[in-house]
């Protein structure tokens, strides 16, 4: 295991353990590498923000589900909920639409992912209709590429069935299974099976990665019979993808650890060591005012909440949440709210290329959409469920702690 050209064996173990089982590389952080002038930092302040509460339309922001940045600095953004994909420039003024509504060619139903390829070309994937439509840098269309789930459905075995579908930069494509069972839900706490499969660009080659739970659920009385609800902070399976070819990270919440899959056939396993972190009460209270929003039009509150009633409250949270590989191949892991700052800042976890943890980078209180060399971009939400997307700088050190 190569860790850095200036690391020796000596340093290196001071830090990990790494060892090998059954061709997975396991690789465990005792402790963080930076010290404490060698850590990166985010900028609080967004330096760029698209969105607006009143204002022209195209930049009303309904439900973003993508945004990746050019070489140029602009920025592409999808808006699922106007089933569209705009440009904006470096200083976030915008520049034209790509597409609109409806299912004709470089129209979308529901757009939910964009990569940028060679040559500033975009990407746009449509989950409804399963299909690719490129645009060259420009935002003319060029191209679009529909995918058969017939032919990756053939290669699974029920009751698992191809889910939902992202395309790699690297041209294949990574699938993610669902259980269709017409049994009950089982009584208790459980997970309904899932997996993933990364795929090639002809569908010539399909790979299984590995198999996982999907996302927890408890099996209740409700006035119609048995009834599976999500309960608050419910353990989920997160995915991330980088890379050309591509790297594939993929947590599942039951221990401080994520393994990473690479174009090679490669498998790494990561750990590190955490301390439990307790829910609060604002966080269930939020989780009880979502189930009501959900339920509420098959049941009376009062019967919701008698529902929710029935379903077992965590006192501590899962040891992490969403997990995102940025442009360099550095694993970001999203942990909680930083300490003594509420929501105001969020800690993440920071792993090197090839496994090593380096520290803990507290961000913005943004849903991070991509993270670049020097910007990390998400989306944030004010009082009023306003949605922004922000632009945030980050600051890197060396190991003399000079900013790069």
């Amino acid at each position: 295991l190569t860790l850095s050209a200036c690391t020796t064996a000596s340093e290196s173990s001071a830090y990990l353990e790494a060892s090998d089982s059954a061709g997975v590389t396991i690789i465990e952080s005792r402790r963080p590498r930076w010290t404490a002038g060698e850590a990166w930092s985010v900028s609080t302040e967004p330096k760029q923000t698209i969105g607006v509460l009143d204002g022209p339309e195209e930049y009303q922001l309904m439900s973003v589900s993508a945004a990746a940045r050019q070489s140029d600095g602009d920025l592409v953004v999808v808006d699922r909920g106007a089933h569209t994909v705009r440009l904006y420039d470096d200083e976030g003024s915008f520049v034209r639409t790509l597409g609109g509504p409806g299912s004709g060619p470089g129209e979308f139903l529901a757009p939910s992912q964009v990569i940028i390829t060679a040559g500033d070309s975009v990407a746009v994937w449509d989950r409804d209709l399963f299909r690719i439509t490129r645009f060259d840098a420009e935002g003319e269309l060029v191209g679009i590429h529909s995918v058969d789930l017939g032919t990756i459905a053939k290669a699974v075995e029920p009751p698992l069935y191809p889910g939902t579908v992202e395309p790699l930069r690297d041209g294949g494509l990574l699938v993610r299974l669902i259980e269709k069972s017409a049994k009950i839900s089982p009584s208790g706490r459980f997970r309904l099976r899932s997996g993933a499969l990364r795929v090639s660009a002809d569908l010539s080659s399909i790979d299984t990665l590995m198999f996982f739970g999907d996302t927890e659920q408890v099996s209740v009385d409700a006035p119609w019979g048995q009834w599976p609800v999500t309960p608050a902070l419910a353990k989920r399976t997160w995915v991330t993808h980088q890379g050309d070819p591509s790297r594939i990270c993929i947590g599942v919440q039951e221990a401080p650890e994520i393994e990473c899959f690479g174009p090679d056939g490669s498998r790494t396993l990561l750990r590190w060591r955490s301390d439990p972190s307790p829910v609060t009460r604002e966080e269930i209270a939020a989780w009880r005012e979502e189930s009501v929003l959900l339920y509420g039009q098959k049941m009376g509150e009062e019967e919701v909440f008698r529902m929710l009633a029935l379903v077992p409250v965590p006192t501590v949270r899962p040891d992490y949440s969403r997990i995102t590989l940025d442009r360099s191949g550095n694993l970001w892991v999203e942990l909680g709210p930083s300490a003594g700052t509420g929501s105001a800042s969020i800690d993440h976890l920071v792993f090197d290329p090839a496994g090593a943890l380096l520290g803990v980078v507290p961000l913005p209180p943004i849903q991070v959409l991509e993270i670049g060399d020097d910007y990390v971009m998400g989306l944030y939400r004010d009082e009023l469920d306003v949605e922004y997307l922000q632009v945030h700088e980050i600051r890197r050190r060396s190991a003399s702690g000079v900013e790069q």
